[in-house]
């Protein structure tokens, strides 16, 4: 039975003193490398942490790879492009997790799978074989829905694949308490006078500290942006639109839409995450977001823990690093081309709370390990140099659909 997450669903050393987190997030920087998967399980390449390219399966061919999971430890696998995709066992008999993308006309895929440490509630299910596995094989192949869209960005262009390992736990603590994982707000501050550019790609996003900037958002198109969190800390995000003083007007209605992700590119974001933009009205609106702390126990978050974040986002809000951010603006109607061009608006990014240290782990032998390294739980997607080299995820269409961990679920979907 596939394992399944549901969305109703930091530099090199952040200068924190004393209470420095036992782990921070780099910037891998340069385009990630190229990894030929392979036709047959024997010959598959070993994944390591961090991000990859490869070339996408055609039809029903299914293409491997391997991936070592430390005993008692986590695997985290995120795709940018539109395929079936499942961890198994190394002889391909268990199905550790899987999951399918779905298109809407041009819309770019996005898969995850992943597999918990026995007894997580992440994943409250997983075959024996799976569990005390250490030998896992990814497996890809063509998405169903892929194949009427020929046109599609995921079916040309590479995947980008995206790993991360995670070691055993010494313990994985206690879940952050209810009222800390309830809602709270990026407030607008006061904004530089040029707007900032940034990416549409979600392979590449453009790197913020916290704050509020001036944006133009483009109908049909992602804006993807990234910010470090650390452990003990809360993500809190906000988009104004259209921003006030610009006595802008939409030419249609659109609606804004705003997600959050984990360094591991699982949804974490709570709150409405949504707003409706009239035709030819030029009041503000707001669509914000906001996460559970940093915190690795909140593997264990369940309906009776949860705060306002929800149980299955506050759930992989566990790892310290980059946490991502994307806005989505398209048109009410579902079969409506929007005709604005660009929207003024104001991005709003707060990081939340004092920094705290990080879980301890240990190795095979149960003696304390050495906390991992910054990529092997954090994928910071390629720097800004290496963008031209890194796929380009364009979002055209009405829906953008993910598809997480057997559940497809529309994290930017319309509202009507």
């Amino acid at each position: 039975m596939p394992s399944r997450v549901t969305a109703a669903a930091l530099g090199a050393a952040i200068l924190l003193g004393a209470s420095a987190p036992a782990y921070a997030a780099t910037d891998p920087g340069g385009a990630p490398p190229v990894v030929q998967f392979s036709t047959a399980r024997g010959d598959a390449p070993v994944l390591r942490p961090g991000m990859h390219r490869t070339a996408p399966p055609t039809g029903r061919t299914e293409r491997y790879a391997a991936i070592t999971r430390p005993q008692g430890g986590a695997v985290t696998v995120a795709i940018f492009g539109s395929v079936d995709a499942a961890i198994t066992t190394a002889d391909g008999k268990n199905t550790c997790s899987s999951s399918g993308a779905s298109l809407s006309n041009d819309v770019t895929g996005y898969t995850f799978v992943y597999v918990d440490p026995a007894h997580s509630e992440r994943q409250t299910y997983q075959p024996d074989e799976c569990a005390s596995a250490t030998d896992l094989i990814l497996r890809i192949r063509s998405d169903d829905s892929s194949s009427s869209s020929s046109s599609s960005a995921a079916a040309t262009g590479p995947l980008q694949v995206a790993v991360t390992v995670e070691p055993k736990l010494a313990a994985a603590g206690s879940p952050s308490p209810k009222d800390q994982q309830n809602k709270i707000a990026a407030p607008s501050t006061s904004t530089p006078a040029a707007e900032r550019a940034v990416s549409d790609r979600l392979a590449a996003p453009t790197s913020l500290e916290p704050g509020s900037y001036r944006v133009s958002l483009t109908p049909g198109r992602l804006a993807v942006a990234r910010v470090r969190v650390g452990w003990g800390q809360r993500l809190a995000a906000s988009v104004d639109a259209p921003r006030n003083g610009s006595n802008f007007a939409p030419s249609e209605s659109l609606d804004v839409a705003l997600a959050a992700f984990s360094p591991q590119w699982a949804p974490v974001g709570g709150g409405d995450g949504s707003a409706l933009l009239f035709k030819e009205e030029s009041t503000e609106r707001t669509a914000s977001v906001y996460t559970a702390p940093v915190n690795r126990g909140n593997s264990k978050v369940d309906y009776d823990t949860a705060g306002d974040v929800g149980t299955s986002r506050a759930q992989w809000t566990t790892v310290a690093g980059w946490y991502y951010v994307v806005v989505r603006v398209s048109a009410t109607q579902q079969d409506q081309q929007p005709t604005t061009r660009s929207l003024p608006a104001r991005l709003n990014l707060a990081v939340v709370g004092t920094p705290t240290a990080g879980p301890t782990y240990v190795g095979a032998d149960g003696t304390a390990a050495a906390a991992p390294a910054a990529t092997q739980l954090s994928q910071g997607g390629t720097s800004d140099s290496a963008s031209g080299a890194a796929t380009a995820l364009r979002i055209g269409g009405s829906v953008f659909v993910v598809a997480a961990a057997a559940a497809v679920v529309a994290f930017l979907r319309r509202r009507a």
